[in-house]
């Protein structure tokens, strides 16, 4: 089992070796290094604080709390990213959809509920087709490819624990995103034409679902 101290001992070094990782830019294209420099002094705490909630939520299940603290350390790496340059990079999001697959199958199996598996792996494919025919609507404005390709990953996980887990965390999503974009407008430094990064509302939406598994029941979605 892993108690908050020890989720977030965990997160904490896993935050600090990608805080490191992040202030060296490498993921940055020729033209976006001239670029201002975003602090990314909050990836530690942050990583710590979601990753030791996560090892209590689920200290009855030990697989499934170190999928959930790793996959929310890659889910935080890409909300940095994001924000810094508004791009999901490909080479992050795309090996993650089979290395989440493969993850996800492997705690369902160790967990004893080998049959979790397929809906974890449909609710994948679901809400990546879900945000791919948002982007395609909009004709590649406002959301992206990059944030359909992370929500694939992102519905194999939600999915693994049931499917208004995965439908909770996209309205989390989406309504934890709105909130800040009138919160920006009302202050004056946002508009109607102002672009927000979506991944880190994805991110956030899933991460809370996961720290909270019993939000869907709380809601009357389960």
């Amino acid at each position: 089992m892993l108690s908050f101290a020890a989720g977030a001992a965990l997160g904490m070094f896993l935050g600090l070796f990608a805080d490191f990782w992040l202030q060296r830019r490498q993921y940055r294209y020729e033209d976006e290094r001239s670029f201002p420099l975003r602090s990314t002094c909050w990836v530690a705490p942050v990583m710590s604080l979601a990753a030791g909630l996560h090892a209590s939520a689920w200290q009855s299940s030990l697989p499934v709390a170190v999928l959930a603290i790793g996959y929310t350390a890659v889910l935080i790496v890409l909300s940095a990213i994001d924000l810094d340059v508004q791009r999901l990079p490909d080479k992050i999001t795309l090996p993650l959809i089979p290395v989440t697959a493969a993850a996800v199958v492997s705690v369902c199996v160790l967990s004893g509920e080998a049959g979790d598996a397929g809906r974890a792996l449909l609710a994948g494919l679901a809400l990546g087709g879900f945000y791919l025919a948002q982007v395609v609507l909009a004709g590649g404005r406002g959301m992206g490819l990059g944030d359909a390709k992370l929500a694939v990953s992102l519905g194999m996980v939600a999915g693994m624990v049931s499917w208004p887990h995965v439908l909770v965390a996209t309205m989390a999503a989406y309504l934890s995103a709105a909130l800040v974009a009138i919160v920006l407008v009302v202050l004056g430094k946002a508009n109607r034409k102002t672009s927000i990064a979506f991944g880190p509302f994805m991110s956030l939406g899933l991460a809370a679902t996961l720290s909270v598994p019993a939000v869907p029941s709380m809601i009357g979605l389960a």
